[in-house]
């Protein structure tokens, strides 16, 4: 639906008439990295999604992105913007404990969210700013910390209640500054996706529903770039960080009927067991769980397939169980009382199941391209040759993209 040009652009236009003409045409065209948690490309296919529909015509659509191991919201956010697997960023799932450290971290704990000690490589933002270059980051996981000394020119702590349409307007507010201070990369960050996957199971109207609430967001934001004579000027990544797949009860791996929890320690529950035995118990923990192998493979630190890339960081704890894509590791008492049926993720990465979303638009991209999955570590290489940066050391590789670019 064609919409009236708003109160903001409105306000705003002046100052983009103003950096418009004094703008440095050498600059790269800004980058904004978008990150849909959750969302999968075969959403597409069963909902209207006329900004989806847009940027697609206009740019390069992948089938699939291959995500980190394990497929969980932290370790892949961080990952797209390092470049690096999770061995080498240390941020191997959403809850980790740091012997090191003596501390332990989980996503909903701000203050350990906060703490660049939790944090290895160097992100987008650090390349840039280091480089002379302005980023703004709102809500991506690791932007809260000052990493390597370094924070993005601007950035906001996660809130979960701002509305979708504000969080486009902050952006679009961004990009009209005055050119010397305008930032080079952006980003942003939608949950409602995974918050309904999680909820409702993947390939559910309720998700569905989730899907057209954030494509209203998009095509907000590609009205408000039009409004403001910036379409053409922004170079937009849509991504995402997992997959999805649908866990019953029946399909419960009931980990206190296999060993006795007392003897462990549950870094992290399911559908990665990450646990530590307690002294003396490694042998008869490990031995219990491969005798009672079903539905999960368990495996020593030392013997995590090297595919995974995971094993070789020292957070990794003695013992991980990994789940096979449909179930879920819990307790007795937690089955019967809440159950676990829903939506889950963090299963192997090369699951169909986990694969994670992509799409790129705007001058620096090839237009109405489809290509096939990839790897996510690549994404870091690609933005730097957006940017004309030079890349900081990374897992991927600075050709395996280029053939989207114009």
């Amino acid at each position: 639906m064609k919409r009236n040009l708003s109160l903001l652009s409105f306000l705003l236009l002046p100052l983009l008439l103003i950096s418009c003409g004094t703008a440095d045409t050498d600059r790269p065209a800004p980058v904004l990295l978008i990150s849909i948690d959750g969302m999968m490309t075969g959403y597409l296919d069963s909902v209207d999604t006329p900004a989806f529909d847009r940027l697609i015509a206009e740019g390069v659509l992948a089938e699939g992105m291959i995500p980190v191991f394990p497929t969980k919201t932290f370790p892949n956010h961080y990952s797209l913007v390092t470049g690096l697997y999770t061995e080498n960023t240390g941020v191997i799932s959403n809850n980790m404990y740091d012997a090191e450290m003596d501390a332990s971290f989980s996503l909903g704990n701000r203050e350990a969210v906060s703490d660049g000690r939790w944090y290895g490589g160097e992100p987008i933002w650090v390349t840039a700013e280091n480089q002379g270059m302005r980023t703004a980051t709102m809500f991506w996981p690791g932007s809260e910390a000052e990493i390597m000394g370094v924070r993005p020119t601007r950035w906001m702590p996660f809130d979960g209640s701002l509305p979708h349409e504000t969080r486009i307007d902050s952006v679009i507010s961004w990009l009209l500054v005055s050119d010397d201070s305008r930032p080079d990369f952006l980003t942003t960050y939608f949950s409602i996706v995974d918050t309904y996957g999680h909820r409702y199971g993947p390939w559910t109207d309720s998700l569905y529903a989730a899907v057209t609430i954030v494509d209203n967001a998009l095509g907000y934001l590609l009205d408000e770039l039009e409004h403001t004579g910036m379409s053409d000027k922004v170079n937009i990544i849509i991504t995402s960080d997992h997959g999805m797949a649908q866990v019953t009860d029946e399909r419960a791996i009931v980990i206190d009927e296999i060993i006795n929890l007392d003897d462990v320690i549950v870094r992290d529950w399911s559908p990665v067991g990450m646990l530590q035995p307690v002294e003396g118990k490694t042998e008869e923990v490990y031995s219990a769980l491969k005798a009672a192998e079903q539905n999960y493979t368990v495996y020593m630190k030392q013997d995590v397939p090297d595919v995974y890339r995971f094993k070789n960081h020292h957070r990794v704890p003695d013992i991980i169980m990994i789940a096979d894509v449909g179930y879920a590791i819990t307790t007795r008492s937690r089955l019967e009382q809440r159950g676990i049926s829903g939506g889950v993720h963090g299963y192997d990465h090369r699951a169909p199941e986990m694969q994670a979303f992509f799409l790129a638009s705007g001058p620096g991209f090839r237009t109405g391209e489809r290509i096939d999955p990839f790897q996510l570590v690549h994404v870091y290489e690609l933005m730097c040759n957006l940017l004309d940066l030079d890349p900081a050391p990374n897992d991927g590789h600075p050709d395996s993209l280029r053939h989207i670019l114009k």
